[in-house]
């Protein structure tokens, strides 16, 4: 008698903040239904939460098992700092991450767009990786042409703004209205945006439904 077919498994790493959780767990779910089993990693602090919020709606569904790493942050920080959380994730959790891979085997990872420290931590680990945009259209076509925007002198390699000039999408916008310039203040965050689109490593990007 032949021996029944080893059950796939992927990791999902979401960026922690709720608009990228909900989009990825979705996915998880529907992975879930397909019969595909699903490590859902997220940081300590997020994991409570999450677990609250899945109870309300009937739980965790079966074939999800939720999985956490410390984010670096003490008690006291605030995790609303963003500036401060992307600069201190990578090194908290880039070790337990890539044990976590090894360990468990896992073969496949589906990391959030933000998170692009990651995909070089999967990939060392030995796991085919795929990227995963929680973004709108409009932003994911602005990332997927970084690489353009660099060459041309409207942005240097930290995503500042060189060259203030329409930006011909739909609709066209100006440089100093993309979003990390405008509301974000730290050259870390702009450095993240640039980062995870101008990486050579093969990735497959896949647009969230919402």
């Amino acid at each position: 008698m032949a021996a029944a077919a080893t059950q796939p498994r992927v990791m999902v790493l979401p960026f922690p903040a709720q608009g990228h959780v909900i989009p990825l767990m979705e996915l998880s779910c529907k992975l879930a239904e397909h019969g595909i089993k699903v490590d859902f990693v997220n940081t300590e602090f997020n994991r409570e939460r999450i677990l609250e919020s899945m109870a309300e709606e009937g739980g965790i569904p079966d074939g999800i098992r939720m999985l956490s790493i410390p984010d670096g942050l003490g008690p006291g920080d605030d995790h609303a700092d963003i500036g401060k959380f992307v600069r201190d994730l990578p090194a908290a959790m880039s070790g337990r991450l890539e044990e976590m891979i090894r360990s468990n085997k896992i073969k496949w990872v589906i990391v959030d767009g933000s998170m692009s420290w990651a995909l070089e931590v999967a990939t060392k680990a030995g796991a085919r990786v795929a990227s995963f945009s929680t973004y709108s259209a409009a932003v994911f076509a602005l990332r997927v042409n970084l690489p353009k925007l660099i060459e041309d002198g409207v942005l240097d390699e930290s995503g500042n703004v060189n060259r203030n000039e329409r930006i011909q999408m739909m609709p066209p916008i100006d440089a100093s209205e993309i979003p990390w310039v405008s509301l974000a203040s730290t050259s870390a965050l702009r450095g993240v945006e640039t980062t995870s689109r101008t990486s050579s490593r093969p990735t497959c990007g896949c647009h969230s439904p919402r």
